[in-house]
């Protein structure tokens, strides 16, 4: 039956003043959910609200439709959904999984006001219902496709629990927030890594420690895809060197977060330093931030050295050629930002420990 606001408010009046609520009334307010009529739609979106918890039959239809709505482009409506949606879960769990998955993944939404609501709808889901909200928004997370999107929900996640919740994850949660740092980290591009990197600095959702053994889980299958990448590809494939590049990138970003703490394994090592050999054909920023950090590496000796020490040679002749150029530039244009010509002389000084292994290779 089709009904418009007119009618819309005698069914409201007659279900606030009867002890004996006609659920043919309420399913006519759900079937107006979906008017064309915006005042009539918006009208009835309050009342399945208001009276939601007083009709159990007909909650799983009530719910699905007032989600319909959220797919609407009149943005008052969808605001007007956010807003009522945690008020369905007051008195029971029964739908703060559905619900929470829902609002996470609305927190990246574009309007602002509409952002807000979200953020305030979801922190009242977690007050009253923590330990499902915070597992309802870990699967929306895990499902999210976009780096931008997961890493929106696990700040907000990363928010609320240290400051609304005033507490920590439990162990379990821990672990499946890891997994996915780790999973964010090896699919990621060279530019979300930096994001999720970034984040990662700030989250208190793990410890240090436990942040440690992300990279480290994280670094070891890179190496091997790049090992694998290495062994399929064509030297002379644009595509297959541009993927060979970001996987280094990758591994260097890591690396760079890890640094201190982190002992490159002689894998590693080994395929980093193979690649000296092509850093004239890497993309002048890209080889500026691997040799920054394998400069750092290198000075605080966290590395087990090379099987193949001729890798050494190749990178002291690359060091060599650029250090001259770098001087050239520097007597032609005053240059005074130092930060280049210190990374290169870095090198230079950090690999003397290479000295004995170096000369062994050059008399062979």
């Amino acid at each position: 039956m089709s009904v418009d606001v007119s009618a819309l408010y005698e069914i409201c009046q007659r279900l606030e003043e009867t002890s004996t609520k006609d659920s043919g009334d309420f399913q006519c307010c759900i079937d107006a959910v979906k008017s064309s009529d915006a005042s009539t739609k918006k009208l009835a979106i309050q009342i399945v609200f208001r009276f939601f918890d007083s009709f159990p039959d007909k909650r799983v239809s009530a719910l699905n439709t007032l989600m319909s709505q959220l797919n609407e482009p009149d943005v008052e409506v969808q605001k007007l959904v956010i807003k009522g949606l945690p008020s369905t879960c007051q008195r029971h769990a029964d739908y703060v999984d559905q619900v929470g998955d829902v609002l996470a993944q609305l927190l990246s939404a574009h309007d602002r006001q509409e952002s807000l609501l979200v953020r305030k709808s979801l922190s009242s889901l977690l007050v009253s219902h923590p330990k499902p909200t915070l597992v309802a928004m870990y699967c929306a997370v895990n499902d999210a496709e976009n780096i931008d999107e997961k890493v929106t929900m696990l700040k907000f996640m990363d928010e609320k629990v240290s400051r609304l919740l005033k507490g920590e994850l439990s162990p379990l949660m821990k672990r499946k927030i890891a997994k996915i740092y780790k999973a964010m980290l090896v699919s990621a591009t060279p530019d979300e890594i930096e994001l999720v990197l970034r984040f990662m600095g700030k989250s208190t959702q793990i410890s240090d420690e436990e942040k440690l053994a992300v990279f480290t889980e994280a670094l070891e299958e890179l190496v091997e895809r790049g090992l694998e990448l290495d062994a399929e590809i064509d030297d002379g494939d644009a595509q297959d060197f541009i993927s060979t590049v970001n996987n280094v990138v990758k591994i260097v970003l890591i690396l760079n977060s890890a640094a201190r703490s982190y002992t490159m394994p002689r894998k590693m090592t080994n395929y980093l330093f193979s690649k000296f050999g092509k850093l004239r054909l890497i993309h002048a920023s890209d080889r500026k931030d691997i040799m920054k950090v394998l400069a750092t590496v290198t000075h605080l000796g966290s590395y087990e050295e090379p099987d193949d020490f001729s890798c050494v040679i190749k990178l002291f002749d690359y060091l060599r050629v650029i250090f001259l150029d770098i001087l050239c530039i520097w007597n032609e244009r005053q240059c005074t930002n130092h930060l280049i010509l210190n990374h290169i002389v870095l090198q230079f000084s950090d690999f003397r420990r290479f000295e004995h292994p170096i000369s062994n290779v050059v008399n062979d």
